[in-house]
């Protein structure tokens, strides 16, 4: 069993019967990315949908995660309620009902939706497989649930699994290693080549989509002294606007940038080179580092002559594919290893789980015990002088205590079964309002008292 205390008070566990989780959720395998737009939560329309759904009957806990790729609601509904409906109502036909009448959702129930949240959390169901940016994603979900007060202790104990097992998946394993995008691929080649990439000047020739990815990674990676340049004034202008640390450059001066730079980013939409051979050359005998060029153009905007020339390094997208594919082949090696990570963490939230079902009858058990223990203590205190009541008190308690602490750990077991407990009910008659008052006490002085 794990360490977690279980408070089933909170939960209001009854006899026999364990939290079925729901997961009712669609991500970038169902829907195409403008039906994902439309089931998009930010953090204040995520609160107020978790407490909508908490204000139905048949949620207990609620858990939202709501990303690029994928927006999932997990449930755990209350006894004898299935809380489907309350996920499909509140979330997805409001906002795009074509998810609920084309069959786009999916539906996981309990151990699969156990597994699907931990197989998120490790990058294993993400578009880029291993992708770690995910874990801190379902992180700041939990975090918002819990402060909202939806994600309750069964919810809370399972996204406490989800993270350890991202975290183990990343440190144990290398889903994660190797660059397979080409923003963060042209950054693994630049560390290849140069010790610190903070640094380095880095120029971008475009300011595309493609320009705005490499300009995220450089900016993930502590990169700070970068420079872009583009020939349209719109999109200069709103590269400027998410990035403002960056400095702008005419296109005109591509040349004096080129020379500054250890490393440009080519990404232009032109239809011919914008860097020609001559440039490079130029760039280099002006430096005595090596020159990283990377073309992320089609067709490609640095002619490809320029490899020729000493102390540089120049590589286009195929390039950029062989290592990506490699890089990609080395983490599916990985993921045998993180489904283990995810079973294992699996199996110890259901141990937990299920140690649910046996409180209540380990809470019953320990009130007919307590109440037993009082009767035979009351009765027999006028026969003990009055200086040992106190303890006498304690060390009934401490017997008490002492006998039941073994059969409450093995019902505790994960290994205990519903015919088991019922077992016990019986034999201690926790089934029928059994009250220890009710019973005659022999007298606890023995034979020899009168």
């Amino acid at each position: 069993m794990p360490e977690e205390t279980l408070i089933t008070d909170s939960l209001h566990i009854p006899d026999g019967q364990v939290p079925q989780l729901v997961l009712v959720g669609t991500d970038y395998r169902r829907a195409d990315v403008q039906q994902r737009e439309r089931v998009s939560f930010d953090a204040e329309e995520g609160e107020e949908v978790l407490i909508n759904l908490l204000a139905r009957p048949e949620v207990s806990e609620a858990y939202l995660l709501s990303t690029c790729n994928r927006t999932e609601v997990y449930l755990v509904p209350r006894e004898g309620h299935d809380a489907y409906a309350c996920a499909r109502d509140l979330i997805f036909q409001p906002r795009e009902p074509a998810l609920v009448n084309e069959g786009r959702l999916y539906i996981k129930r309990h151990r699969e939706a156990v597994e699907h949240l931990l197989g998120v959390a490790c990058g294993l169901e993400s578009m880029v497989l291993g992708e770690p940016e995910i874990l801190g994603q379902v992180k700041q979900a939990g975090q918002l649930a819990a402060a909202t007060g939806a994600a309750g202790e069964v919810l809370q104990r399972l996204l406490r699994g989800a993270t350890s097992s991202g975290r183990r998946a990343r440190s144990q394993t290398s889903i994660s290693v190797g660059a397979v995008s080409f923003g963060y691929a042209a950054l693994d080649l630049a560390r290849s080549i140069y010790s610190s990439l903070e640094t380095r000047r880095v120029l971008l020739v475009g300011a595309g989509e493609m320009a705005h990815q490499v300009a995220r990674n450089l900016r993930d990676q502590g990169v700070t002294d970068f420079v872009f340049t583009n020939r349209g004034q719109e999109r200069a202008d709103r590269f400027q606007e998410a990035f403002p640390q960056a400095q702008r450059r005419p296109f005109s001066e591509c040349q004096e940038a080129l020379e500054e730079a250890d490393l440009t980013v080519v990404s232009t939409a032109a239809d011919r080179p914008v860097l020609s051979q001559a440039d490079v050359e130029a760039a280099a005998r002006r430096r005595a580092d090596p020159l990283l060029l990377v073309d992320l153009s089609l067709p490609r905007n640095i002619d490809p002559a320029a490899a020729k020339v000493d102390n540089v390094f120049l590589y286009d997208l195929d390039s950029l594919d062989t290592l990506i594919q490699r890089n990609l082949r080395r983490r599916r090696e990985e993921v045998p290893q993180v489904e283990e990570i995810i079973h294992r963490e699996t199996d110890q939230f259901f141990s937990w789980l299920q140690g649910l079902e046996a409180e209540p009858v380990i809470a019953r058990l320990q009130q007919q015990a307590e109440g037993l223990r009082r009767e035979v203590v009351e009765r027999a205190r006028g026969r003990f002088p009055e200086s040992t009541h106190e303890d006498l008190d304690r060390l009934t308690r401490a017997l008490v205590r002492k006998l039941l602490h073994h059969p409450s750990a093995g019902l505790r077991r994960d290994q205990t079964t519903p015919s088991q407990l019922e077992l016990v009910r019986e034999l201690f008659q926790l089934n029928d309002g059994y009250s220890p008052m009710e019973e005659p006490v022999e007298n606890p002085g023995g034979e020899g008292d009168s």
